[in-house]
């Protein structure tokens, strides 16, 4: 395998951060989900660049990346294959990339006809899962084999593979569609619920769905029992197509009423009414580590979800992304995009402004990483972002790297001014 030549990190890792500052009262409604994308600009505090391993994976333009483990995938499509025909390669990532290594091979390759945009993929016993969009609205998945890059099936929907083992596909569309568990090995359905145009959404604890929720348009709110499909609640709440939208958090349903400024919670359990709150120009309402945050107008709310009573109310957010140490990792918009500060979840006051970023998909118990363009020189940095102590950790200045970058635990891949894939692991 190829090294690449860092060159040598000097100007971005030694630039220190403004001061934190006190927050101003600047904000935006939240339209759709917050995506984990933000437009980039300045470092905050400096570090000592870690042991790493750098490497070159071929890949032509055009191509999709994706980690997991000690895994790199690499989509692209077929040469001297029929439109729509893509190529998936497997390759190990070493610990350690000598100099001498021969180039990286892939450990399978697999071809996989009429595929759409691979966007996603999802790991468990012995399977590997890609998420696929095409011309149906409910996309599909396909299975491949961990060892070998075999096709196991592929079929209609999304999936969400549950820590515990259970593998759920779900379905949907103007005329409804169903929500199903399957075998991983042989994509076989156990059972199939149907579901409204409004499909289903689930409750989580620690990535497991513990319920399955089906909200229909009008009618009876359904709970279900992951692992059978057994209807476990039922209740007509009084929904229809004024009511606004329906959030699971914390075991509560969530009807949330832009119009009316309320959001009235329901327990999971039996679906009786809690608490009502009366929040003006209300949009939606997300999990943020122990309250629930509620962004609307210029105004940023935190409640208690065993109440519904405010906890504070700031200004400027739009967004929590993640919660550590009792801090909160909150987005808001800047002069130069999107910027990243840090709260105190008890009071809402920030405590840290980290600038601008473009952050990389992280899971709940990995760490949180993010890149910008180099000020100068070329390439990226890329920084850890410690929510708890409120600060932009600097890893590593990429200088062969021109963007499009993604991560998981400890690697780091971006697209190369080649057009490869520069692949960087930051052992522990």
């Amino acid at each position: 395998m190829t090294l690449i030549d860092l060159g040598e990190v000097r100007d971005e890792p030694g630039r220190e951060a403004p001061p934190p500052r006190p927050p101003r009262a600047v904000g935006r409604p939240v339209r759709v989900a917050l995506a984990l994308a933000f437009l980039v600009a300045t470092v905050a505090a400096a570090a000592p660049v870690p042991a790493r391993v750098g490497l070159v994976v071929p890949a032509r333009l055009g191509s999709e990346a994706f980690l997991h483990g000690d895994r790199l995938y690499v989509v692209e499509p077929a040469e001297g294959e029929p439109e729509g025909t893509v190529e998936v390669r497997a390759y190990a990532l070493p610990e350690r990339a000598p100099a001498d290594a021969a180039p990286p091979t892939p450990v399978w390759r697999s071809r996989v006809a009429g595929a759409g945009r691979f966007w996603q993929l999802q790991t468990g016993p012995g399977s590997v899962l890609f998420s696929v969009t095409g011309d149906q609205d409910d996309g599909q998945t396909i299975a491949l084999d961990a060892a070998t890059g075999r096709g196991l099936w592929r079929q209609p929907g999304y999936p969400w593979w549950d820590p515990a083992g259970i593998l759920l596909m779900q379905t949907g569309g103007e005329e409804g569609g169903a929500v199903r568990s399957v075998d991983p090995a042989s994509g076989r359905a156990l059972w199939s619920v149907p579901t409204t145009r409004g499909g289903a959404t689930y409750s989580l604890r620690d990535g497991r769905v513990e319920r399955i929720v089906l909200v229909p348009a009008e009618g009876r709110v359904e709970v279900r029992d992951p692992r059978s499909g057994a209807l476990v609640h039922s209740a007509d709440l009084g929904l229809d197509d004024a009511s606004g939208h329906v959030v699971v958090a914390y075991d509560l349903l969530l009807v949330v009423r832009p119009t009316a400024g309320v959001v009235t919670a329901y327990g999971l359990d039996g679906l009786r009414r809690r608490w009502e709150a009366r929040v003006p120009m209300v949009e939606h309402v997300t999990e943020c580590g122990e309250l629930l945050c509620v962004p609307g107008g210029n105004r940023f709310v935190a409640l208690d979800p065993a109440t519904g009573a405010l906890r504070w109310v700031g200004g400027r957010w739009f967004g929590v992304l993640s919660a550590q140490g009792g801090r909160l990792l909150a987005v808001a918009p800047g002069p130069l995009g999107d910027r990243l500060g840090v709260l105190d979840a008890a009071t809402g006051r920030e405590v840290a402004d980290l600038g601008s970023w473009q952050l990389m998909t992280w899971h709940a118990d990995e760490r949180i990483l993010a890149v910008r363009p180099a000020a100068a020189g070329g390439g990226v940095v890329v920084a850890e972002l410690d929510v708890a102590e409120g600060r932009a950790r600097v890893l590593d200045v990429l200088r062969g790297a021109s963007g499009d970058c993604r991560s998981r635990a400890d690697t780091v891949v971006c697209r190369l001014q080649t057009g490869e894939l520069g692949v960087w692991r930051y052992p522990g």
